[in-house]
């Protein structure tokens, strides 16, 4: 069982949808399940259908019909389960991951199972509660934000990716999108994208400093008249 954290934006998408162009499809299934308050039912209906059987009435059959059908897949493909946003599913279906991961076949897993989540995630596997489950897991990520220097970079690469040679960012202007953003790639991404637009209108060849603040500026402004609306 594995388990990757991080921060809105991030970075996490990018990398499970990574990790699942890179495996092999004659060798591995994937389901990818992302839902609000996810109950043990709601589970056992999901993959029950993506290994293309009907959904039983009750979870108890559903949670049964899963365990045969899960062992006849595990003969040909090992199945990879990724859980999303799995800070947001139930405590009953956190416990019945024990349950889910309990099961083996010829001392061999019959699934592997990817949490993804929030970093509040890591605090809630801590609870006393969920040993059983943090004791699972033998892989676990936390992805940080890039650091300044690692923000400058990023920012060259995504304008070479858009083969892009102006504007230049400035120095000044990479250390205030970096502070203001703690270095997550959707933020720096959302920041840059509205400076590039400011530059292509006042025509400028480098976003200083200043455009920064202005940007952030006005971006404030707009959560505070969101939050009044």
């Amino acid at each position: 069982m594995g388990v990757l954290t991080g921060e809105v934006g991030s970075g996490k998408s990018t990398l499970i949808r990574q990790l699942v162009d890179s495996l092999d499809t004659m060798r591995f299934s994937v389901s990818y399940l992302c839902q609000a308050d996810m109950k043990p039912r709601d589970f056992y209906e999901s993959m029950l259908r993506h290994l293309g059987e009907e959904v039983p009435f009750g979870v108890t059959k559903a949670k049964r019909r899963f365990q045969e059908r899960l062992a006849q897949v595990a003969r040909d493909k090992e199945l990879v389960v990724i859980i999303d946003e799995a800070q947001d599913v139930t405590p009953a279906m956190l416990l019945e991951l024990r349950y889910i991961l309990n099961s083996s076949m010829d001392a061999r897993s019959l699934l592997s199972l990817i949490l993804v989540g929030q970093p509040e995630l890591r605090i809630t596997l801590r609870k006393n509660r969920y040993d059983a489950i943090a004791q699972r897991v033998s892989l676990q990520y936390h992805l940080n934000g890039f650091n300044e220097e690692e923000t400058s970079s990023y920012i060259r690469h995504q304008m070479e990716i858009a083969q892009r040679t102006t504007p230049l960012f400035a120095t000044g202007a990479i250390r205030q999108i970096y502070a203001s953003t703690r270095g997550i790639p959707r933020m720096i991404n959302h920041i840059c994208t509205l400076a590039l637009f400011d530059a292509e209108r006042t025509q400028t060849d480098i976003v200083e400093e200043s455009q920064i603040g202005r940007i952030l500026a006005d971006m404030a402004r707009q959560r505070g008249v969101q939050g009044i609306g």
